[in-house]
């Protein structure tokens, strides 16, 4: 009789067991048909990046692993439901108490702050800067490298985050290793003396890894007290909350509307009479803002207008005087506030601008300044290191 009750019990284990894997199994097919059934996007508005294409298949490729790694990100980038999925995957992290979750740690007033790794592109853009202050003939050259929130705000990281400011020893290391001939600018200092203040504002937004409008005329004020020109206060601008539902690029790795939603200000001067050319497509606008961007994904981009290969701007209310821009989106927030300094303001975008700036700015005379201007979060990557000279 036992011997017939732990059959039967048994049997019972076994039409369970293999209900579960029933039930995973077709769960598995579900998604694997819906992974091939369903369109592949090539950008993600949520993330606002290009996705990964299916990797090219050759001996080299398999011989290194790339064709693996290539495929296991194609896989992930285009997975069914992706952003639900990560949702329910931060939130469940989140709650289990954790501060670090896809490389972003959450700092102790909320913010989203991406982890900081040790780059590996230190020397080659050590090696850009001065091709460029070397090739150009008669401007004087500077350089601004923007730590981003990791540093500025480490005070505000997790106590497991161990950050040990290694943006700032790569600045020093940067501004130490390019020739005298390029000035530096020291924008950490009134970036630091600013995030210990409590009345101050924020200096980057907490959902995006960029720096706000506040932050960006911080900038601008270590840029003009290294280039010895006056700046004009802050208070001369209009101010104007132009949204209250940014969420950046740091949110959209982890989707989760627990963390909420940031402002972008916009400041306008009342005296400016600009002409705004983005050389690529023939648009001319009368300012560097583009509010049709509030109402999507990507509000930074309101600023200058997204991303064009070179802009020039001209404000008629100033009587002379130009500089030339080689930057990332950094500066497109910090650029409005140059305007009532010079004349023309010449843009650079090297991701896409063809031939090197150096030509233009040498062909160019009216340039007297040129400021090189990229933030530490995200030039170990950029594409368009290689394109400036």
């Amino acid at each position: 009789m036992e011997e017939h009750n732990l059959n039967e019990k048994q049997n019972k284990i076994s039409l369970t067991d293999r209900c579960v894997i029933y039930a995973v199994s077709a769960m598995i097919l579900i998604f694997v048909t819906a992974f091939f059934v369903s369109d592949k996007k090539t950008f993600s508005e949520n993330e606002n990046r290009t996705l990964a294409k299916v990797p090219q298949v050759s001996f080299e490729n398999i011989k290194s692993g790339a064709f693996t790694s290539g495929i296991e990100t194609y896989i992930a980038d285009h997975f069914p439901m992706r952003d639900g999925f990560l949702s329910l995957m931060t939130e469940a992290e989140r709650c289990s108490g954790r501060k670090e979750i896809n490389n972003v740690y959450i700092a102790d007033d909320g913010s989203l702050v991406e982890v900081y790794k040790t780059p590996s592109n230190t020397q080659k853009q050590i090696a850009q800067f001065t091709k460029l202050s070397e090739n150009v003939e008669s401007a004087r050259c500077m350089l601004m490298m923007v730590p981003t929130a990791v540093e500025v705000y480490s005070d505000r990281l997790p106590e497991n985050a161990q950050y040990d400011h290694l943006q700032q020893k790569t600045i020093d290391h940067i501004y130490g290793s390019v020739p005298s001939s390029l000035e530096t600018i020291d924008v950490s200092s009134r970036l630091k003396e600013l995030s210990d203040n409590p009345k101050s504002e924020r200096l980057y937004y907490r959902t995006d890894h960029h720096w706000t409008t506040f932050g960006a005329f911080a900038g601008y004020e270590a840029f003009c007290d290294a280039a010895g020109i006056k700046e004009v206060p802050l208070s001369d601008y209009e101010k104007e909350v132009v949204s209250k539902s940014f969420k950046g690029t740091v949110y959209s790795k982890l989707n989760d509307p627990y963390f909420g939603e940031d402002e972008i200000i916009s400041y306008k001067h009342p005296d400016w009479k600009l002409t705004v050319t983005y050389e690529d497509t023939g648009e001319i606008s009368d300012t560097p803002y583009n509010s049709e961007y509030l109402s999507q994904k990507d509000q930074y981009s309101y600023f200058l207008n997204n991303i064009h290969p070179f802009v020039t701007i001209t404000n008629d209310a100033v009587d002379g005087g130009a500089i030339a821009l080689v930057k990332d989106s950094y500066a497109n927030s910090m650029i409005p506030f140059l305007l009532q300094n010079y004349h023309t303001v010449y843009v650079f975008d090297t991701r896409y601008y063809k031939g090197g700036p150096s030509k233009f700015i040498n062909e160019h005379k009216d340039i007297s300044d040129v400021l090189i201007l990229y933030n530490m979060n995200t030039i170990d990557n950029d594409t368009g290191i290689g394109g400036i000279f």
